[in-house]
């Protein structure tokens, strides 16, 4: 049963009629800075806040991760070490990698996702990019089934991407296949640098979500709608 959870920042869930879907595959898509880690956090946040355990694949050191949260108001410190936030860094220190290792990372992030489903209702990966830079069509795809399935169990999985990192005809049956998908770019409003998110896709949302609002990433207060029409962005 797919409900809806409070993403933990009421101006976020107004624009998203609520929160997001839950369980769901989302893909959240957009250039270098345009602010998916930040939503993704946010997203994480308010999945921890109903006790929900999350697993986070990230491209930082655990330490890294968790301090570069904190300077955008996000503290995972107290989650991580109640062992409600788990941190699989992709990063190994020490490791040699090269381009025919590195083909491998897909499969074996997607084995180890399955063999951990009863330990974590939510899995998020910041970013897929680097798992698919030497993947094949056939790999990226089966991990796409693999996700598929391990939604349809209850488990929802959030990927972030960055634009353009795989070839078009794949990522547009990704798309096709998520529940959820955002693109983010960057922005200028009235000599404002802001980032803009666009809502494509949301499905299972009781409500219609905003097609598309401005926010900024304050150190101050985390993610802040920005109260200006986007409607010429």
């Amino acid at each position: 049963m797919i409900k809806t959870v409070p993403t933990g920042n009421e101006e976020v869930d107004r624009q998203l009629a609520g929160g997001i879907p839950t369980p769901c595959l989302m893909l959240i898509e957009g250039e270098h800075g345009a602010g998916k880690s930040a939503l993704a956090a946010q997203f994480i946040k308010g999945m921890l806040s109903l006790n929900m355990k999350v697993l986070c694949i990230t491209e930082n050191t655990v330490k890294d991760y968790i301090e570069k949260m904190k300077t955008i108001t996000f503290n995972f410190t107290k989650p991580f070490l109640q062992n409600k936030l788990s941190i699989l860094p992709l990063h190994v220190y020490g490791a040699m990698w090269s381009e025919r290792q590195s083909s491998f990372l897909l499969p074996v992030i997607g084995r180890y996702i399955s063999s951990n489903a009863k330990k974590c209702d939510v899995v998020v990966i910041d970013s897929v990019s680097l798992l698919t830079m030497y993947s094949d069509a056939d790999q990226i795809l089966d991990f796409l089934t693999r996700c598929k399935y391990l939604v349809s169990t209850g488990m929802s999985i959030i990927l972030t991407m960055h634009e353009a990192s795989i070839p078009e005809d794949v990522a547009l049956r990704i798309k096709s296949a998520c529940d959820a998908y955002f693109s983010l770019s960057t922005s200028s409003i009235g000599g404002k640098a802001v980032k803009i998110m666009k809502v494509i896709k949301l499905i299972g949302s009781t409500s219609q979500a905003e097609p598309s609002f401005a926010f900024e990433v304050d150190t101050s207060f985390g993610i802040k709608i920005v109260p200006i029409s986007t409607a010429n962005a």
